[in-house]
């Protein structure tokens, strides 16, 4: 056996031997967060729920005071603008004492949506991160094993020299990565009111694959009645309309008419934005349930893949390295459709909120040990 061939057997041994990927789950850590711990923080210690509540109690005492104001009649009696203003300031305290009702209501589903927004994004960002270093370290060994091919003249060092480039590149994919996670991190602790040095490991994972919903014209329908903007802005448009039959005391009919054509013309914007933000989202949901499927499918072919990369690993028909790209090619489709179902939950999230249906399901998630990393050892 020559020299040439004798390092080329060399070559194939590497392959032959290289551990390549191998499945290893985390450690185990005490900062495991599931989303219903992330949800359970936020509901108490977000001030926005204790805010609402006491908005309430104000525009109830408020209303109140307003209707002790209108039990005095005035001995010129209620035509005297300023009677007038104080039964006007008793209608407008009541509707904003329903809307601030309403606005308590509503406070908990919009902590939820946010809670389940930035966690299925940190989640998304995690897996990202970790499918970077997958392969980058794949990259480093087929460097390695290129390294030997370059030294024997069966790799042109053109081919050497743009191997070390690509190692460059997903370096920097993966500081990306991970700087976008750490970002994501950062908005969860701030949502959970945690300090700068709390950790976590995410431990929850969605298994959504569909969401129903009735036809579009009906969730049109329901959305325009449920939508927080539809009826603030309705709201303010009964408070302009409550001011019509009064003469107010420093606000001329011109004015008058003025703010109420305004309040219409916000209420009408408020009710087209919400139609258009329905329909989108709609049809959103649609595409990412066709995406989920799509995935589902890649996911099921890499898996066997895995499994006849296995058996010919086993029967010696191929190198270490061959199964090591098969199991990074599970792991890559295993990942992509869980970031699609996170991105399911994120869709439902928003469009539950806006059109004031359920925002968070558990049967939306699962709680596992954290997620395989391919390693190499």
């Amino acid at each position: 056996m020559n020299l040439k061939q004798y390092i080329l057997t060399g070559i194939l041994c590497l392959g032959l031997v290289f551990t390549g990927v191998s499945y290893s789950y985390a450690a185990s850590s005490p900062n495991f967060l599931s989303i219903e711990q992330a949800l359970d923080k936020a509901y108490k210690t977000n001030p926005d729920l204790r805010k609402a509540t006491l908005n309430v109690d104000k525009t109830e005492i408020i209303r109140n005071d307003a209707a002790e104001m209108v039990t005095w009649i005035p001995a010129g009696g209620m035509v005297m603008p300023a009677y007038q203003q104080i039964m006007n300031g008793y209608q407008q305290a009541e509707i904003g004492h329903q809307t601030a009702k309403k606005i308590e209501k509503t406070a908990r589903d919009g902590i939820t949506y946010n809670v389940v927004s930035v966690y299925s994004t940190a989640l998304t960002n995690y897996n990202n991160m970790e499918m970077a270093r997958v392969k980058l370290e794949d990259a480093k060994r087929q460097l390695t094993m290129s390294s030997v091919a370059r030294a024997v003249g069966t790799m042109a060092e053109f081919d050497y020299e743009k191997a070390k480039v690509g190692i460059e590149q997903l370096e920097e994919a993966y500081e990306l990565d991970k700087a976008k996670y750490e970002g994501s991190i950062s908005k969860l602790r701030s949502l959970l009111n945690e300090s700068q040095s709390w950790q976590p490991d995410l431990s929850s994972r969605p298994v959504l694959a569909q969401y129903k919903r009735n036809e579009l014209g009906i969730e049109i329908s329901r959305g325009l009645s449920e939508s927080k903007d539809v009826w603030s802005a309705e709201a303010q448009l009964k408070i302009e309309e409550s001011q019509q039959p009064w003469v107010i005391p420093g606000l001329s009919s011109k004015m008058q008419n003025l703010n109420l054509e305004l309040a219409q013309v916000d209420y009408e914007k408020s009710k087209r934005d919400t139609r258009a933000a329905i329909e989108e989202l709609y049809y959103m949901l649609d595409t990412m349930e066709g995406q989920i499927a799509v995935g589902e499918k890649a996911y099921e072919t890499a898996a066997k893949d895995v499994k006849i990369a296995e058996l010919k690993y086993d029967l010696g028909l191929i190198a270490k390295i061959h199964l090591s790209s098969a199991q990074v090619a599970e792991q890559n489709a295993r990942i992509n459709l869980e970031n699609a179902r996170a991105t399911l939950a994120q869709y439902k999230a928003q469009y539950a909120l806006l059109t004031g249906q359920q925002v968070y399901s558990a049967d939306d998630w699962n709680e596992v040990t954290p997620v395989a990393i391919a390693n190499v050892k």
